[in-house]
């Protein structure tokens, strides 16, 4: 049965009565990405055990890479590859829908290795965004002090390709943009708390337009990890007892109780109706009577 908390007009959007497990028996899944092929399939990232999985139409389970560096969150790019950040890697990479021909796109900001590059998200002019928080790189072992969020233009090359947007996140973790894309949301896990800016056409965040966007206070620890948002602009994300979901105003609509602690959520199905919820050893999956936003 679907769970509610906090109910301010949430259950009118869930359409399903039961909260399905589609898969279970992993670490810690992380990244989950819809791909359209065939009738479609659900990546996922298993980040302790460096794993990559391809769940199916039909729920069986395909081990598609090892030792990815405890790849995280994924998106696609404009040339239908997929790109992703690798936590324990420290850097961001680009791979074939298939798992192979990984590459390199970027490790270092002037010339010191980034921290732990966690998720990214991709506007659709080809601009990529990610954040880059500590988790995986030891205190001693720190070349950057600062928490950034990046965006990088692959249409160039060289040290202007990756710019620095704002570095004053205590953790920096998910991020997604409003439909009109003039607005990205980034989570801040540490201060419980999902960050808007403005977002100016040169894919620069405007100065001081960093609002405090929402507030949460789950019943247990957990801040906000994925984020996601759907075609009317609500905003989807993983925290502590569930998917936590707020209008465009940045007022709670309720909570999708999840039986463990999310870490991050996807749009799935043809019609982006499906919600793909990853939380900690399993996968589960909820129809809503409302269409997300995928950035492909």
């Amino acid at each position: 049965m679907v769970q509610i908390l906090r109910d301010a007009g949430l259950s009118e959007l869930v359409e399903s009565q039961d909260l399905e497990c589609l898969a279970r028996g992993f670490q810690f899944t992380e990244g989950p990405l819809w791909c359209p092929d065939g009738e479609g399939s659900l990546w996922f990232q298993d980040n302790k055990a460096e794993k990559t999985y391809r769940l199916g139409p039909d729920r069986s389970v395909q081990l598609l890479r090892e030792r990815t560096g405890a790849a995280n969150g994924q998106t696609f790019g404009l040339d239908g590859r997929i790109i992703f950040c690798e936590q324990n890697g420290r850097r961001v990479s680009r791979m074939a829908r298939d798992g192979t021909g990984v590459e390199v796109l970027v490790e270092t900001w002037s010339g010191q290795r980034l921290n732990s590059p966690n998720d990214v998200v991709c506007r659709s002019d080809g601009l990529v965004y990610f954040t880059d928080p500590p988790y995986g790189v030891q205190p001693e072992e720190r070349a950057l002090h600062f928490q950034g969020v990046y965006s990088l233009d692959l249409t160039r090359s060289g040290p202007g390709a990756l710019r620095l947007l704002v570095d004053d996140f205590e953790k920096p973790n998910g991020l997604a943009f409003a439909p009109d894309e003039r607005t990205l949301y980034i989570c801040d896990t540490a201060r419980y708390h999902i960050r808007a800016f403005r977002v100016e056409a040169t894919g620069a965040l405007a100065v001081a337009s960093g609002r405090v966007f929402a507030r949460m206070d789950p019943a247990q620890p957990g801040g906000p990890d994925g984020v996601k948002v759907d075609c009317q602009g609500r905003v989807y994300a993983a925290v502590a007892q569930g998917i936590w979901v707020f209008d465009p105003a940045g007022r709670l609509l309720g909570i999708l109780a999840v039986p463990a602690r999310p870490a991050n959520l996807a749009w799935c199905d043809p019609d982006a109706r499906g919600l793909a919820i990853t939380a900690v050893d399993a996968v589960y999956y909820v129809r809503l009577r409302v269409a997300g936003l995928r950035g492909w």
